[in-house]
């Protein structure tokens, strides 16, 4: 009979070592502080290309308001856009617990916990 088995996938590929401890605990540790701070850059990213948006098109809108003649009326949009916007920013700058990472994951085990408590 001839060997019968099949071989390991990845067999020929270099050994990785993992030595637990504190260099895996760090390695983790900056690994999740790296996550964090590109989310934290997407959403402040986000954040300042809105504000440079509702600058931009607000001014754009004062300047047809006078113009146009008549009682003002930019300060409506300014004022609607301007909630949006600071709400956004509260997001971004993680002002309101309810837009943070912590809290979602919170959120998710206590979820999670409460339908194991059900069954």
């Amino acid at each position: 009979m001839g060997n019968d088995r099949k071989p390991i996938r990845g067999a020929g590929s270099e050994p990785v070592s993992l030595h637990p401890g504190i260099e895996a605990r760090e390695a983790a540790r900056r690994a999740e502080l790296e996550r964090w701070a590109r989310r934290r850059m997407k959403a402040l990213r986000a954040f300042f290309t809105h504000l440079t948006l509702y600058v931009i098109v607000n001014f754009a809108l004062l300047v047809a308001d006078v113009f146009t003649g008549g009682d003002p009326w930019f300060f409506y949009p300014l004022l609607g856009w301007g909630l949006g916007l600071g709400l956004h920013a509260a997001q971004a700058y993680e002002l309101l617990p309810w837009f943070t990472q912590k809290w979602e994951e919170r959120k998710v085990q206590e979820l999670m916990e409460e339908q194991e408590r059900r069954r």
